[in-house]
């Protein structure tokens, strides 16, 4: 086993240390690294790399790196903040490498099972395959896909595809994925196993489901996307996510920085936590909703202000539902300390121990909601804003996984399809069983959940447009901490509409990720293909994909 690891590292040590050089040596070498990577391995060891690599890579997206988290506004950063304001889009993005590591991998992992008559382990790489081809054409548009992962068939310079032509093509391998594992009669090794542990029914389950979730996205542009889902929802050879150990993640073990949670201290100094607080956004609707999630994902204010006087400098504490204790000390506005009288125009929240930072708002600027004592907050500190959560700091958690799919985003998705007519169906008891779900996974108990559903603000509207809209609150809600998905999700429905929010209006909000800089290098006559279909023709964060034309 040690030496399959080792084998696996010294690769992609390798790899990177390729990324300097000239273009026909580096993709000279794909062909290599594909049959390197595995040719001294099995696809079951190999299973265990992928769910892994493709967890941690999701898990930066969705925490990690802000760029997407900043722009769904689930946070926003006290300090360095260009990603308040969307400026990561603005550079070339190389995600793309990143899925194409670990694609490598799967190809290769696909290619072994298919020696060995492995049906069952070739269809679970045929969803990881779709998955990662999924979010490189839905980040960037037209990509490489029919000509991918070929450099040991001698192509060096592969063709993009047409992003129409890739989700045909995605939908049909997600179908083969689960006629593979229905059909294969190997079982799978659970040692390697690390998100299901052999269930392949599970597997089935998040094949199908990420199929629906394609078919969501593309639904204006997919003529017959409700049949499609209508029939996948009525065969019973093609199973969805319905609970919540079904949920395509990995839980955290916490004794190594890899095997923990991004924000944990075996990953992140204090400051490097500190420089992310939940947005304004987020806060406010937990608030006006009476959510239970609010305590369990933010931390309450340290200095929270108040207009009663009486109130200055008493401290209280709060124990949040997974026993995370804080300590606040209200602080009274005494408009005639001319440090506090300085701060009038940025003292928005007041008699409130959950605060937000406001939309848009400059990273480095100290002051978010009055914050005057700059000095003792040092250059990450803001007393007047909330942090997040004790629990997001916790190595591991039962309740931190880092996750891929979620049952809840299945049961929004067919509350979406029912309420605009994709599809017959209650939209109402889709989308109340996407709010338990969700506040179940993230501990909250049956009776909160039965007191947040019983609130008249929590019913769905009569009309089709106000359904879609509060299913997409509450969408978006659920998918905190799959920002990825949330950010995919606004970008195609414009909802919950937050684009104008905090000091937001004057930036337009981002459509796509800028192709990487070696592509115009290295592989120049495919990006000037993907780039003529887009609109308009300029390879920018602002051009619309066919997605979104």
């Amino acid at each position: 086993m040690k030496q399959f690891i080792n084998k696996i590292v010294i690769v992609l040590v390798i790899i990177m240390g390729l990324a300097c050089c000239g273009k026909d040596a580096l993709r000279t070498y794909d062909s290599q690294q594909q049959l390197n990577a595995v040719e001294d391995v099995n696809d079951p060891f190999l299973l265990s790399s992928i769910i892994k690599k493709t967890a941690l890579f999701y898990q930066n997206l969705n925490y990690g790196d802000s760029r997407l988290p900043s722009a769904v506004q689930y946070m926003e950063r006290n300090f360095q903040g260009g990603d308040n304001t969307y400026l990561g889009f603005r550079n070339p993005a190389n995600d793309l490498y990143t899925a194409i590591d670990i694609l490598k991998l799967v190809q290769g992992s696909i290619g072994l099972a298919d020696k060995r008559g492995s049906k069952t382990n070739k269809g679970i790489f045929k969803i990881f395959r779709s998955l990662l081809f999924s979010f490189i054409t839905d980040m960037y548009g037209d990509i490489y896909y029919s000509e991918a992962l070929k450099g040991r068939e001698g192509i060096l310079y592969p063709k993009y595809d047409k992003q129409a032509d890739i989700y045909t093509g995605l939908l049909s391998e997600l179908d083969e994925a689960n006629m593979l594992i229905k059909d294969g009669t190997e079982p799978i090794a659970e040692t390697y196993d690390l998100m299901y542990a052999g269930d392949k029914v599970k597997w089935q389950k998040f094949a199908n489901s990420l199929k629906l979730r394609l078919l969501m996205r593309a639904s204006k542009k997919i003529p017959d996307a409700g049949t499609q889902i209508t029939s996948l929802l009525n065969d019973v050879n093609r199973p969805i996510f319905s609970a919540n150990n079904e949920n395509a993640s990995i839980s955290l073990i916490g004794t190594t920085a890899e095997n923990s949670w991004q924000g944990g201290l075996l990953n992140w100094e204090y400051g490097e936590f500190d420089r992310r607080r939940p947005a304004k956004t987020l806060v406010d609707k937990l608030t006006t909703l009476n959510d239970p999630r609010l305590s369990i994902w933010m931390a309450p204010v340290e200095n929270p202000w108040t207009n009663n006087k009486a109130l200055d400098g008493v401290s209280f504490n709060t124990t949040d539902a997974n026993g995370f204790t804080n300590q606040s000390t209200w602080e009274y506005i005494d408009w005639t300390n001319p440090a506090i009288a300085a701060q009038a125009g940025n003292l928005i929240d007041s008699n409130k121990i959950y605060v937000g930072f406001i939309a848009g708002m400059y990273g480095d600027f100290l002051n978010g909601n009055g914050h005057y004592n700059t000095q003792a907050g040092g250059i990450v500190g803001n007393f007047k804003v909330s942090r997040y959560s004790q629990l997001f700091r916790q190595n591991a958690h039962p309740l931190l996984k880092d996750m891929i799919m979620n049952a809840d985003e299945v049961a929004f998705i067919l509350a979406e399809a029912a309420a605009n007519g994709l599809i017959t169906g209650d939209a109402n008891l889709y989308y109340r069983k996407g709010i338990t779900l969700s506040m179940q996974r993230w501990g909250v108990s049956d009776a909160d959940i039965s007191t947040y559903l019983s609130q008249a603000i929590i019913n769905l509207p009569a009309d089709v447009s106000g359904k879609l809209a509060q299913v997409a609150d509450q969408k978006w809600l659920s998918l905190f901490m799959v920002a990825s998905e949330a950010y995919l999700d606004l970008r195609r429905t414009q909802l919950p509409y937050i684009f104008n929010n905090g000091l937001l209006p004057t930036y337009p909000f981002p459509s796509r990720f800028i192709y990487p800089g070696a592509e115009l290098g290295q592989n120049k006559d495919a990006y000037d293909g993907g780039v003529s279909t887009l609109m308009p023709k300029v390879d920018n964060q602002f051009s619309k994909m066919w997605l979104l034309q």
